[in-house]
C-alpha cells in the first residue's frame, strides 16, 4: 500500500483541526484518533451525497488484513432482516406508511488503490475493506468512499419527518477491533445499537439555504451561494457525528463555562424554560462527574419517535411529548449521556444498562441537586422498585420465569419493555443500591473517578467495578455480580414501609 504519499496530510490535518481547542484532554484523546472527512450534500429528494475519507490507524496489537466499518442505513432498506422498529411503534414511526432509505457505495480505494465494493455482515450491513498487504499495529491507512444515501420517512434517529430531517448514523463508521475482531452487531430496534471509538470528524456541508443546522461539532465557517448555505464543521475526539435541519427553528442560547448551549425549536411552547432546563442540567453534571470538556452542546426538538437520542454536543428531545415536565426530564436525561456514552462509552449492544441505568440515576441526582423542579427522588426510586417488582411477577405469570440477568445483547430480550425494565429500570435501581451502601459522597468521588479514568474510551463493565472499587478501597465484585446476573430480589416498597 501505498503509504508515503499521505504521511504529510495525516499529520498537518488533525493539527489544523486543533486550532482554537484549549481543552487539553480533547487536544490528547484527538491525537491518537482516526480522522473522518466528509464533503456532504443535502438534496431536496432526501438523498444525500458524500464524498469520505477515512484516515484509519491500527491501534490494536495484531496485524490487520480488513477493516470492517457498519452500513446503518442498509437496516432501513426494504428486505432487511429486522425491523427497526417495534411492531408497537410502527405506525408513530411510518405515519404515511412504509418508507425505505438505505445507502449506495459507489466507490472505495485504499491509499488511491480502487477496489470492489464488498458488503458483508449478518444482514448485509457491513462494508469490508480488504488490505492487500496488511495493516501492521501504529500504521495508518486511508479509505476513501463515495456513496449517496436515502433517507427514509420515518420518525427516526434517520429520516425525515413533517419539522426535521435526522441524519445520524447514516455514514460508514469502523466497527471496534476488540477481543481480537471487529465488533459487527447488527441494528436492532431495542435500544440504542451502537459501539464506537472516539474520532476527529472535519465536515463540509451544504444544504438549500432554508434549513437551520444543528450538529455535532462547531461551525467554524459559514457562507451562502447560488441558493446553498455551505458548513465548514469540526469535531475532536468525538465518539459519532449527526446532523438536523429543519427549516423551521428557533433558537434560544446561553453559556455555561466554555460551553455554549443552544435549544432548537419549532413547536414547544417555553423555550426560555427549556433553555434553562439544559443549562442547569450540564451545569450539575459538570459538578457531579467532572467537567464537560466540549464547547458546544445542542439540545433539539425533533420528529422522534422515543423520548429523546443522545449524540455528541447534540440531543433529539421528541416534539410529541405533550407534558412540559416530561419533556424536562427527557432533556435532564439526554444531557446526562454526554458523560454516559459521549465520553465514557460502552458497548450498547452488550451492556445497555451501564449507560442507561446510570444516565437514569444521574436524572435523579440533578433532582436532588435541584429541588426546585419538585420531584421527590425517594418516590421515584419507590415507583421504580414496585414497578420492577410488578413486571418480574407478571413475565414469571405469563412465561413461567423471568430472566433478569442484565449483561444481554438487544437481541436476547424478548421486547422492548423487556430491555426498558433491564437496562433504564433496574440499572437506575442497581445505582440507587450502591450509593446507599458508599454514601452518596464516596458515591459521587467513584463518579468522577470513572469519567477520570475512562473518558474517551469504551467501558465494560469490569471497568466500572475496577475504577469503583479503587476509588472506594472497597470490594465491590460480589456486589455487582448479584445485581448483573439476576441473583438480586427486588421487592414491592408498601406505604407503611
Amino acid at each position: 500500500m501505498k503509504l508515503k504519499k499521505y504521511i504529510l496530510c495525516i499529520l498537518i490535518l488533525p493539527l489544523l483541526m486543533l486550532v482554537g481547542c484549549t481543552d487539553a484532554s480533547i487536544t490528547k484523546a484527538s491525537k491518537n484518533a482516526n480522522t473522518y472527512t466528509m464533503d456532504i450534500t443535502y438534496n431536496e429528494d432526501h438523498s444525500i451525497n458524500v464524498e469520505q475519507k477515512l484516515e484509519y490507524k491500527n491501534r490494536t496489537d495484531n496485524k490487520l488484513d480488513n477493516i470492517q466499518m457498519h452500513l446503518y442505513p442498509r437496516s432501513f432498506r426494504q428486505g432487511a432482516k429486522s425491523s427497526v422498529v417495534s411492531s408497537l411503534n410502527y405506525s408513530k414511526c411510518y405515519y404515511k406508511g412504509p418508507s425505505y432509505g438505505d445507502v449506495d457505495i459507489e466507490y472505495v480505494a485504499t491509499d488511491d488503490d480502487e477496489q470492489e465494493v464488498n458488503i458483508t455482515g449478518n444482514d448485509e450491513d457491513i462494508l469490508c475493506i480488504n488490505l492487500e498487504t496488511g495493516l501492521n499495529p501504529d500504521e495508518t491507512v486511508l479509505i476513501e468512499i463515495k456513496y449517496t444515501v436515502k433517507l427514509p420517512n420515518i420518525n427516526h434517529r434517520f429520516g425525515y419527518g413533517e419539522d426535521t430531517i435526522n441524519i445520524a448514523n447514516f455514514y460508514p463508521i469502523a466497527c471496534v477491533y476488540s477481543d481480537g475482531k471487529f465488533d459487527t452487531s447488527s441494528y436492532h430496534y431495542n435500544g440504542d445499537p451502537f459501539y464506537s471509538d472516539v474520532s476527529n470528524y472535519n465536515i463540509t456541508l451544504h444544504t438549500p439555504e432554508k434549513y437551520k443546522v444543528a450538529s455535532t461539532g462547531n461551525i467554524t465557517k459559514q457562507d451562502n451561494a447560488d441558493g446553498i448555505n455551505n458548513y465548514h464543521i469540526n469535531a475532536l475526539a468525538m465518539r459519532d457525528f449527526a446532523i438536523v435541519l429543519s427549516d423551521k427553528f428557533e433558537v434560544v442560547s446561553g453559556k455555561i463555562n466554555n460551553t455554549n448551549v443552544n435549544y432548537y425549536y419549532y413547536k414547544n411552547q417555553y423555550p426560555n424554560e427549556c433553555l434553562k432546563a439544559s443549562m442547569q442540567s450540564l451545569e450539575t453534571f459538570n459538578k457531579l462527574f467532572g467537567k464537560y470538556p466540549y464547547d458546544v452542546l445542542n439540545v433539539v426538538e425533533a420528529n422522534f419517535v422515543h423520548g429523546g437520542m443522545e449524540y455528541p454536543n447534540l440531543v433529539y428531545i421528541s416534539d410529541a411529548i405533550d407534558v412540559q415536565s416530561d419533556y424536562i426530564n427527557v432533556i435532564v436525561h439526554e444531557i446526562a449521556h454526554q458523560w454516559w456514552y459521549g465520553l465514557v462509552g460502552n458497548n450498547e449492544y452488550k451492556y445497555g444498562w451501564l449507560d442507561e441505568g446510570l444516565t437514569e440515576y444521574s436524572t435523579l441526582l440533578f433532582y436532588e441537586e435541584n429541588p426546585e423542579y419538585g420531584v421527590d427522588t425517594r418516590e421515584l426510586v419507590k415507583n421504580n422498585t414496585n414497578s420492577f417488582a410488578t413486571f418480574v411477577e407478571v413475565y414469571k405469570k405469563v412465561f413461567g420465569e423471568a430472566n433478569t440477568t442484565m449483561n444481554r445483547d438487544l437481541n436476547e430480550y424478548n421486547n422492548e419493555s423487556e430491555y426498558v425494565y433491564i437496562a433504564y429500570v433496574k440499572g437506575m435501581l442497581l445505582f440507587d443500591n450502591l450509593r446507599e451502601l458508599l454514601g452518596k459522597e464516596k458515591f459521587i468521588q467513584c463518579l468522577k473517578q470513572y469519567v477520570s479514568d475512562l473518558s474517551f474510551k469504551n467501558a465494560t463493565p469490569d471497568d466500572l467495578v475496577n475504577s469503583f472499587e479503587k476509588s472506594s478501597k472497597m470490594d465491590l465484585k460480589n456486589f455487582f455480580d448479584s445485581w448483573i446476573n439476576g441473583k438480586v430480589q427486588i421487592i414491592q416498597i408498601n406505604d407503611a414501609a
